[in-house]
């Protein structure tokens, strides 16, 4: 941050609050952010806030409670806890509202501050905005208690296992426990290992978990490295079934019996297919976002669905989901959402669900996703050093930045869009090389538009 713009504060990536931990995003730079957003509020209302397990989300979070308790309003803190947790207990408890605090797999070097609403859905990008603005005229509209006045900070026990119990209460818990269903999972090194494991064992699935434990940041978790390992360790145990888990647990990576990745198209379609809710309800509105290929937006419509398209901006898909009583909704970052359940994405629902499939067809993920129709891409394979395999993700989204593509996350891949072209950059499982594959309705341009992108991160990797 430069001296003349010290006091500025302009930090907007993807719609949110996102910056460096004790240089960007400093602990007074969090106790005024929470000024602002607690003076929205009527005195002694209550919000949620809650955190992953890095140092300076802890750091950043308690500056931001005392804010908030400054403001008059009382904050009912979760410590660490995963996203879609402090989303379920924002509605169960009927908070106003809620703030998270979390590095994040696109900018693992950074601390991201989500707000959401009494809903649980991330508050808007000009809403995020509006709280930036505000900032940058403080101390103009806020809001300070005087010291009888002051907010409550408390604890809540015990959501973890309500949340539990919540989300078994959408499955079949018998007759999935009864299959003996085998899984590695990997924690990604968040607090969804203090839950997964409860919930699997619960259920009566047998589950091999890693990296349940705290690491300080050690870079984009997954990573190459971690899902190639949990690719490993399926084969070796024979196992079922692969997850790999966002360091939010909003979203899941699924890595089929063969050690193979199953892509966010395939997912799609599954749960199109064999999701009996979901097929009760042809003619309601299936919501994604413009960038999924046209081949699943064709499959959704011949299914008998209308299709809404929304970007996928801060919580857009989530507010559309509640306007159109939509059935269902995903977007191709690995999002699925299941209203019935909440209006946000879900990791641990998204994994019993794709379970609840398997045991009902009484057959393995890969081979229910065969058949699915695939689109005709335009492929290149680029051979890569063992040296930039962990380096890729920033290698190709500085590339992004720099030539204007827009880019979007889908952990083990990265998407790239260059006006009507989408091309999947992909790390391979099985060896060191990317894969790239361009879907456009022009063919002469996706080749142009992959042929230029291949050359680009070849000359950035050489």
């Amino acid at each position: 941050m430069s001296k003349e713009n010290v006091n500025q504060f302009t930090f907007l990536k993807e719609g949110r609050i996102i910056g460096k931990g004790n240089f960007e995003l400093t602990p007074e730079i969090s106790s005024k952010l929470a000024v602002i957003y607690g003076s929205q509020f009527d005195p002694n209302e209550s919000v949620i806030i809650g955190r992953d397990y890095h140092y300076d989300c802890r750091m950043l979070k308690r500056a931001f409670s005392s804010g908030l308790m400054s403001s008059g309003i009382n904050t009912l803190n979760l410590s660490s806890c995963t996203f879609p947790l402090l989303q379920f207990t924002i509605r169960r408890f009927g908070a106003s509202g809620g703030i998270y605090f979390s590095g994040g797999h696109l900018y693992p070097e950074d601390v991201s501050i989500r707000f959401v609403d009494a809903q649980g859905i991330n508050i808007s990008e000009q809403e995020n905005q509006d709280i930036i603005d505000s900032y940058n005229n403080f101390p103009k509209k806020i809001n300070r208690a005087d010291s009888n006045s002051i907010g409550k900070l408390t604890g809540i026990p015990q959501t973890e296992d309500i949340y539990i119990k919540s989300l078994e209460q959408f499955i079949n818990k018998k007759k999935i426990g009864d299959k003996n269903w085998k899984i590695v999972i990997d924690c990604a090194y968040s607090p969804v290992g203090q839950i997964i494991p409860l919930l699997l064992n619960d259920i009566g699935t047998e589950i091999i978990a890693l990296n349940t434990h705290y690491r300080q940041r050690i870079g984009t978790i997954p990573n190459i490295k971690t899902i190639r390992n949990t690719a490993e360790i399926v084969k070796a145990s024979e196992s079922h079934l692969g997850i790999c888990f966002d360091v939010d647990a909003s979203r899941i990576l699924i890595i089929d019996e063969n050690g193979a990745e199953i892509s966010f198209e395939d997912l799609l379609m599954l749960f199109m297919t064999y999701n009996e809710r979901i097929q009760n309800s042809k003619g309601n509105t299936i919501i994604i976002n413009p960038e999924i290929s046209s081949v699943v937006k064709n499959f959704i419509e011949e299914s008998g669905f209308s299709v809404k398209e929304i970007n996928n901006y801060p919580g857009s898909i989530s507010r559309q989901i509640r306007e159109e009583r939509a059935c269902f909704a995903a977007s191709d970052e690995l999002n699925f959402y299941f209203p019935n359940f909440a209006p946000f994405s879900d990791g641990n629902l998204i994994l019993l669900k794709v379970l609840e499939i398997m045991t009902n067809q009484d057959d393995l993920i890969s081979s229910l996703i065969k058949g699915f129709p695939k689109g005709i891409n335009i492929n290149k394979t680029i051979p890569i050093s063992s040296n930039n395999l962990e380096n890729i993700h920033q290698i190709v989204r500085d590339i992004a930045i720099k030539h204007n593509y827009r880019f979007y996350d889908i952990l083990n891949d990265l998407k790239i869009i260059k006006e009507d072209v989408a091309i999947i950059l992909k790390l391979a499982i099985s060896r060191n090389a990317i894969l790239l594959s361009a879907e456009s309705t022009d063919t002469k341009k996706a080749k142009h538009e992959l042929s230029v992108l291949a050359e680009l991160i070849q000359s950035a990797i050489e």
